[in-house]
Protein backbone atom coordinates (compact mmCIF):
# COMPACT_ATOMS: atom_id res chain seq x y z
CA UNK A 1 0.00 0.00 0.00
CA UNK A 2 1.42 3.34 -1.01
CA UNK A 3 0.14 6.14 1.20
CA UNK A 4 0.65 9.88 1.03
CA UNK A 5 1.91 10.67 4.53
CA UNK A 6 1.22 14.38 3.97
CA UNK A 7 -2.53 13.64 3.75
CA UNK A 8 -4.03 13.99 7.24
CA UNK A 9 -7.06 11.94 6.21
CA UNK A 10 -5.08 8.66 6.27
CA UNK A 11 -4.53 8.86 10.03
CA UNK A 12 -7.12 7.65 12.48
CA UNK A 13 -4.80 8.28 15.40
CA UNK A 14 -3.58 11.75 16.34
CA UNK A 15 -2.07 13.50 19.33
CA UNK A 16 -2.51 17.21 19.95
CA UNK A 17 0.82 18.79 20.84
CA UNK A 18 1.62 22.22 22.26
CA UNK A 19 4.75 23.87 20.91
CA UNK A 20 7.05 25.03 23.69
CA UNK A 21 9.27 28.08 23.86
CA UNK A 22 12.07 25.69 24.84
CA UNK A 23 11.75 24.13 21.34
CA UNK A 24 12.65 27.40 19.55
CA UNK A 25 16.12 27.45 18.01
CA UNK A 26 18.49 30.28 17.04
CA UNK A 27 16.60 30.73 13.75
CA UNK A 28 13.37 31.56 15.62
CA UNK A 29 11.44 28.48 14.57
CA UNK A 30 10.75 25.12 16.22
CA UNK A 31 13.93 23.04 16.14
CA UNK A 32 13.99 19.93 13.97
CA UNK A 33 14.75 17.81 17.05
CA UNK A 34 11.45 18.92 18.55
CA UNK A 35 9.66 17.66 15.41
CA UNK A 36 11.13 14.21 16.11
CA UNK A 37 9.95 14.31 19.73
CA UNK A 38 6.42 15.27 18.73
CA UNK A 39 6.29 12.45 16.19
CA UNK A 40 7.82 9.98 18.66
CA UNK A 41 5.03 10.78 21.11
CA UNK A 42 2.46 9.96 18.43
CA UNK A 43 4.22 6.70 17.50
CA UNK A 44 4.55 5.45 21.08
CA UNK A 45 0.99 6.47 21.92
CA UNK A 46 -0.33 4.75 18.77
CA UNK A 47 1.52 1.53 19.49
CA UNK A 48 0.40 1.46 23.13
CA UNK A 49 -3.18 2.63 22.85
CA UNK A 50 -4.28 1.20 19.56
CA UNK A 51 -2.09 -1.67 18.48
CA UNK A 52 -0.76 -3.31 21.65
CA UNK A 53 -3.91 -2.99 23.77
CA UNK A 54 -6.10 -4.28 20.97
CA UNK A 55 -3.88 -7.28 20.33
CA UNK A 56 -3.65 -8.12 24.03
CA UNK A 57 -7.46 -7.94 24.35
CA UNK A 58 -7.64 -10.45 21.49
CA UNK A 59 -5.39 -12.83 23.44
CA UNK A 60 -2.43 -12.47 21.10
CA UNK A 61 1.08 -12.64 22.55
CA UNK A 62 2.99 -9.50 23.51
CA UNK A 63 5.56 -8.26 21.07
CA UNK A 64 8.31 -5.70 21.33
CA UNK A 65 9.69 -3.43 18.64
CA UNK A 66 12.58 -0.98 18.64
CA UNK A 67 13.52 1.77 16.22
CA UNK A 68 15.79 0.49 13.48
CA UNK A 69 15.69 3.52 11.21
CA UNK A 70 14.09 6.95 11.03
CA UNK A 71 13.70 8.94 7.83
CA UNK A 72 12.21 12.41 8.05
CA UNK A 73 11.29 15.01 5.44
CA UNK A 74 10.78 18.53 6.74
CA UNK A 75 8.12 20.41 4.74
CA UNK A 76 7.43 23.68 6.58
CA UNK A 77 8.54 25.65 9.59
CA UNK A 78 6.57 25.77 12.82
CA UNK A 79 6.62 28.64 15.28
CA UNK A 80 5.97 29.30 18.96
CA UNK A 81 3.37 29.88 20.26
CA UNK A 82 1.29 27.29 18.55
CA UNK A 83 0.13 23.75 18.44
CA UNK A 84 0.68 20.78 16.24
CA UNK A 85 -1.11 17.58 15.40
CA UNK A 86 1.12 14.52 15.29
CA UNK A 87 -0.20 11.42 13.55
CA UNK A 88 0.96 7.81 13.27
CA UNK A 89 -0.19 4.62 11.59
CA UNK A 90 1.14 1.28 10.41
CA UNK A 91 1.88 1.31 6.70
CA UNK A 92 3.78 -1.96 6.10
CA UNK A 93 4.43 -5.23 7.91
CA UNK A 94 7.25 -7.64 7.12
CA UNK A 95 8.59 -10.81 8.74
CA UNK A 96 10.80 -9.05 11.33
CA UNK A 97 9.85 -5.41 11.04
CA UNK A 98 7.01 -3.02 10.50
CA UNK A 99 6.92 0.47 9.11
CA UNK A 100 5.07 3.29 10.81
CA UNK A 101 4.24 6.43 8.86
CA UNK A 102 3.87 9.78 10.58
CA UNK A 103 2.64 13.23 9.69
CA UNK A 104 3.05 16.45 11.64
CA UNK A 105 0.60 19.26 10.94
CA UNK A 106 0.56 22.86 12.15
CA UNK A 107 -2.44 24.62 13.70
CA UNK A 108 -3.75 25.49 10.22
CA UNK A 109 -3.60 21.84 9.06
CA UNK A 110 -0.51 22.28 6.87
CA UNK A 111 1.85 19.31 6.79
CA UNK A 112 5.16 20.37 8.35
CA UNK A 113 6.98 17.01 8.30
CA UNK A 114 6.59 13.35 7.49
CA UNK A 115 8.54 10.55 9.10
CA UNK A 116 8.93 6.88 8.32
CA UNK A 117 10.05 4.65 11.19
CA UNK A 118 11.24 1.11 10.65
CA UNK A 119 10.46 -0.79 13.82
CA UNK A 120 12.31 -4.07 14.34
CA UNK A 121 10.74 -7.00 16.19
CA UNK A 122 12.90 -7.80 19.20
CA UNK A 123 13.26 -10.73 21.59
CA UNK A 124 13.33 -9.17 25.07
CA UNK A 125 15.71 -11.80 26.47
CA UNK A 126 18.30 -12.03 23.70
CA UNK A 127 17.88 -8.47 22.36
CA UNK A 128 18.04 -9.89 18.84
CA UNK A 129 15.63 -9.52 15.96
CA UNK A 130 12.99 -12.23 15.70
CA UNK A 131 10.07 -12.82 13.34
CA UNK A 132 6.65 -11.67 14.48
CA UNK A 133 4.40 -14.47 15.68
CA UNK A 134 2.15 -15.37 12.68
CA UNK A 135 -1.05 -14.28 14.46
CA UNK A 136 0.56 -10.99 15.53
CA UNK A 137 1.81 -10.34 12.01
CA UNK A 138 -1.65 -11.03 10.56
CA UNK A 139 -3.21 -8.60 13.05
CA UNK A 140 -0.61 -5.93 12.27
CA UNK A 141 -1.25 -6.38 8.56
CA UNK A 142 -4.93 -5.54 9.15
CA UNK A 143 -3.91 -2.22 10.70
CA UNK A 144 -1.60 -1.45 7.80
CA UNK A 145 -4.24 -2.36 5.20
CA UNK A 146 -7.00 -0.29 6.79
CA UNK A 147 -7.85 3.16 5.46
CA UNK A 148 -7.06 4.90 8.76
CA UNK A 149 -4.51 2.62 10.46
CA UNK A 150 -7.05 1.60 13.10
CA UNK A 151 -7.80 -1.80 11.64
CA UNK A 152 -11.36 -0.93 10.71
Amino acid sequence: MSLDLTDGRIYGFVTEEHLRFADVDANGHINNGAFLQLLENARVSYLRAIVRQSLEKSGLPRFRVVVGRLEVDFKRQMFFPGRGTACARLVEVHERKCVIGHGLFDGDGNCTAVLTAIMVSLNEETHRSVPFEPAVRAALEKYAASKDGLGS
